[in-house]
């Protein structure tokens, strides 16, 4: 029987002769919540109400093609009580509930709904409200479990898994094998007295609560696992170690990380620097997840999606490294039978929720243009502000002073409502925990009343699964086999050297165009993982929240704009294209790394991830074996202006500029001055550096560094009196202003202080 001819026959058996039915309380109440009965959020009426419930209900009824005799009766009922009802009668209330019940009926029909058991998280919302810190065992508060709601839509009995098995405690991030006989999840004992005492960890079991077993332990938070199409395991854990670069306290980075299927063999899928989210299994077999993106970037607006393949090879942005409305994507899950992807557009400075929202990067890669909103009337938080006509409509600005016309109500910079932990049905339906109350940003907990579970549609309905007014209901998941994606094979080997090897096939193509024929190098820098804790504590330079960095050096690109080098492994590495003086041509903002053995090709730099490769051609570097690294100058790595640049200001500069009547006011001498030098202080006016507040997601071409510095333009243009650089002190600065000025290479302050003094320190150690 065709699909449609289901919902036609189980429609008719339920609605002809329809007479109402009393829902239960706890729908009733959330109708009521939903329409703003009785409510103070966007307060409304039965005869207002009525109107919006039809036309989101047609919708429905129009998508699923069924024929329902009750509500085309409950239609003709609302056009007389137009006509002739009072706007306060009785009767306005009874035709609500009543239409209510029956598009309820008309819901939980469509064949998407019968989703069997339905495997759920009730958690208490952690005590800080922040995308960081809602996963750290020292945040978690007890209360709650693994539950199942055998018939969702039918019956509101739910049974808890494994009750009684693990003490009191935190569940978070449920997964479901693909032969639906395994459960996992993240659990945090919450009994010890030290919070700093407390960690997240996997725990398994099978889809009947027996066989519990926890996976992982240790002191490190483990959580957000994934079953791999070949039965291993894929999680977040912050067993990376380091801390991120922002704010304070210091988090602990947390990244992909994976293991066998009992929890053995753990290994770093990610050696990114700072935090990643959510894993998910693609159609394809690739991870999809969050990536936090801030390499000399703002430190807010790049937390989107990236892939890489299950063994950590071949990361690569998959949507909004460029994007600034939304913050950020989570929770992304692959839509069945769809190329699409569905996510919460989130906020950064607030626990996970906002706006439910697909992806399709057919459409693009950034923006708003790949995006199709699932829940319009709720905006994206921190991005966006909400101007509310208070009747339910909202229209969205990204900017303050536009969101705040004349004889408006007030703005709403977090929405007043949101959504999180979508489960996509298909890319009209989904399942999704929700929440009347609004999104609190960072320092505060959340209510863990906040989230009951819904099935949502497109078109604007959404109809209660199951909420505990008592804690939130969250990630639901259904308990059942689904498609298991193909394995990938590894293209890596058992005990490869600790480099990989890169093909770059033209750098000039490029979403940012390059000067033609200019790049002669590329130069490759080290990104260091933060060591210590807490934003600037200590800082490596002017610029704010800045990463560490070293020089590994340089590799030659040639003619035709393609490059053929080895490079090491297991750290995060950051290229930039330099013109035949040294400086850099294009500055990469971002990470990547390789693994052991790896060889990667890139068709340019920054090219778009989605489009076809050009035809193939025979590469000229190609024609010759892979390039070493050569190194840089002295001071290069580890990096250390001191070293790098002081020895030639002195030799250069410091005559005149010195001493009580210094030329122009200016002192470059290597004396201490507060955290750095003179000569940094005075020098880096002139560099245009990019911090954690930069306004700007791409990087011009000469924009950033020594090709936008003008104390490089006076030396190299204008000319400074007799002053000729020599082509290795120009490669120098360049070298200094390229990495956006720093000053230490290590964030240790014994080391720091070692460098202040002019003293080489140990470099940085590989992962």
């Amino acid at each position: 029987m065709p699909f449609h001819s289901h919902i036609f026959t189980a429609l008719l058996l339920l609605l002809v002769g329809f007479t109402a039915r009393a829902a239960e309380p706890s729908v009733e109440a959330d109708w009521r919540k939903q329409d703003g009965i009785g409510t103070p959020r966007l307060p409304g009426t039965y005869a207002a109400t009525i109107g919006r419930l039809f036309q989101r209900g047609d919708a429905l009824v129009q998508d699923l093609k069924v024929v329902s005799p009750a509500w085309d009766t409950l239609r003709k009922e609302w056009s007389e009580l137009r006509i002739g009802g009072e706007a306060d009668s009785p009767a306005w209330e009874n035709l609500w509930r009543r239409v209510h019940e029956v598009r309820r009926q008309i819901i939980f029909s469509n064949p998407l709904a019968d989703t069997g058991p339905l495997l759920f998280v009730k958690q208490a919302a952690g005590t800080f409200s922040h995308q960081l810190t809602q996963v750290y065992g020292r945040y978690a508060r007890p209360g709650g479990g693994i539950f199942v709601l055998d018939a969702p839509g039918k019956s509101p009995v739910i049974r808890q898994m494994a009750a009684g098995k693990l003490g009191e405690g935190s569940f978070q991030t449920p997964e479901v094998s693909f032969d639906g006989r395994s459960v996992m999840f993240a659990y945090c004992a919450t009994d010890q007295r030290q919070k700093d005492a407390r960690f997240y960890h996997l725990h398994r079991m099978n889809a009947d609560g027996t066989g519990l077993r926890q996976l992982t332990e240790g002191a490190e938070d483990d959580f957000s696992p994934r079953f791999l199409p070949d039965g291993s395991i894929v999680f977040i854990s912050t067993r990376r170690g380091g801390f991120h670069r922002c704010g304070s306290p210091g988090c602990p980075v947390y990244t992909l990380a994976a293991a066998d299927a009992d929890g053995g063999k753990i290994h770093l899928l990610s050696h990114h620097e700072v935090q990643e989210w959510d894993p998910a299994v693609l159609h394809d077999g690739r991870i999809l997840y969050t990536r936090w993106d801030y390499v000399d970037r703002h430190a807010v607006f790049g937390q989107q999606l990236w892939t890489s393949w299950p063994d950590g090879t071949r990361p690569g942005g998959y949507y909004g490294n460029y994007t600034r409305n939304p913050v950020g994507l989570w929770e992304s899950q692959p839509v069945p039978g769809s190329s699409q992807i569905m996510a919460t557009a989130a906020a950064h400075h607030a626990m996970t929720a906002g706006s439910i929202v697909l992806v399709d990067v057919d459409r693009g890669q950034d923006g708003l243009g790949p995006l199709t909103r699932l829940t319009p009337e709720t905006p994206f938080p921190e991005s966006e502000y909400a101007v509310s006509d208070g009747a339910g409509r909202a229209r969205w600005f990204q900017n303050a002073s536009d969101a705040k016309p004349a004889n408006t109500p007030e703005n709403l910079r977090w929405p007043g409502h949101c959504y999180r932990t979508p489960w996509p049905l298909s890319e009209k339906y989904f399942i999704a925990a929700y929440s009347f109350e609004p999104l609190i940003g960072e320092p505060h907990g959340n209510s863990a009343s906040m989230f009951g579970l819904y099935l949502v549609d497109c078109f604007g309905n959404k109809e209660l699964i199951h909420r505990d007014p008592e804690i939130s209901s969250l990630w639901p998941v259904p308990l059942r086999a689904r498609t298991r994606p193909p394995v990938l094979p590894s293209q890596l080997v058992a005990n490869a050297e600790r480099e990989g090897t890169v093909v770059v096939q033209n750098v000039y193509n490029s979403e940012s165009k390059l000067p033609a024929e200019s790049v002669k190098r590329l130069r490759i820098v080290q990104v260091l993982p933060k060591t210590t804790s807490g934003k600037d504590r200590p800082p490596v330079g002017a610029a704010a929240g800045s990463p560490g960095k070293a020089v590994l050096g340089t590799v030659p690109v040639e003619a035709d704009g393609s490059a053929h080098f080895t490079a090491p492994a297991g750290i995060p590495l950051l290229f930039q294209a330099l013109d035949e003086k040294g400086q850099a041509v294009q500055i990469m903002r971002s990470a990547t790394y390789l693994k052991p053995g790896e060889k990667v090709t890139c068709i340019g730099c920054h090219e778009s991830r989605h489009s076809a490769p050009p035809a193939a051609r025979l590469l000229q570097a190609l024609a010759r074996p892979p390039s070493r690294i050569e190194p840089g100058p002295e001071g290069s790595k580890p990096f250390s202006y001191p070293l790098l640049v002081q020895g030639m200001l002195n030799r250069r500069c410091v005559s005149c500029h010195s001493g009580p009547k210094p030329g122009g006011g200016l002192v470059l001498t290597g004396e201490p001055e507060g955290h750095y030098t003179f000569s940094y202080n005075a020098l880096v006016k002139g560099v245009p550096y990019s911090n954690d507040s930069n306004p700007y997601s791409r990087s011009r071409p000469g924009q950033f560094g020594a090709r936008g510095s003008s104390v490089m333009k006076l030396l190299l243009e204008k000319g400074h009196y007799d002053v000729a650089l020599n082509r290795e002190e120009i490669e120098r600065l360049a070298t200094w202003m390229d990495v956006n000025a720093l000053f230490y290479g290590t964030f240790d302050p014994a080391e720091q202080a070692r460098q202040l003094r002019g003293e080489r320190i140990a470099e940085a150690r590989l992962e």
